[in-house]
């Protein structure tokens, strides 16, 4: 991955990073810049980011497409971003009203080189890991981790996983769509 260029926090919340532009909305929030991720187009040039991190934040937006489009966008090929959501097989996904949409491990595949169904965006990422993850915090998380055969038994049971870490990577021929 490139080391020069920004790196982006997106929906940055109060967990602020250094190094990192942290943006965010809500105006009390100490971002570096401050606008609305459903109104795109982002304040960044083209191809500018080495690194769009967004944790927890894509689960509330309106248009997925079109926040995955700003982010190739702004992504300099060989870019990567870091997209934390909840497992939409979850509580952490269920439970909270403002969540807009849900995502399992097969989400980010739309936007991905080599899917059947990427024809819904003209442009493609890498996929580099769709990874589960699950909370440790608490007692009943940390029994439930205890259960064998949890990424065979997540296909029938809920809240065995809580969360989903994706990388995806801007290929180096970032204009390139097959068709």
């Amino acid at each position: 991955m490139p080391s020069d260029g920004l790196k982006l926090n997106l929906g940055c919340g109060e967990r602020l990073l250094p190094g990192y532009v942290n943006c965010d909305i809500l105006p009390g929030v100490k971002a570096d810049q401050h606008f609305d991720l459903n109104r795109p187009p982002y304040p960044f040039a083209d191809a500018v980011a080495s690194e769009v991190l967004m944790d927890n934040v894509l689960e509330h937006l309106d248009d997925v497409l079109a926040v995955m489009g700003e982010i190739h966008r702004v992504l300099r090929p060989g870019g990567r971003a870091q997209i934390l959501v909840p497992y939409g097989k979850s509580d952490w996904a269920l439970q909270d009203p403002t969540h807009k949409h849900y995502f399992t491990e097969q989400s980010m595949n739309y936007f991905c080189e080599g899917w059947d169904y990427n024809y819904y965006v003209p442009f493609r990422f890498r996929l580099i890991q769709a990874r589960l993850y699950a909370d440790n915090n608490n007692w009943r998380q940390r029994m439930r981790n205890l259960i064998p055969f949890r990424s065979v038994l997540r296909y029938f049971l809920f809240n065995l996983y809580d969360g989903i870490h994706f990388e995806l990577e801007k290929p180096l021929e970032a204009g390139a769509v097959k068709s």
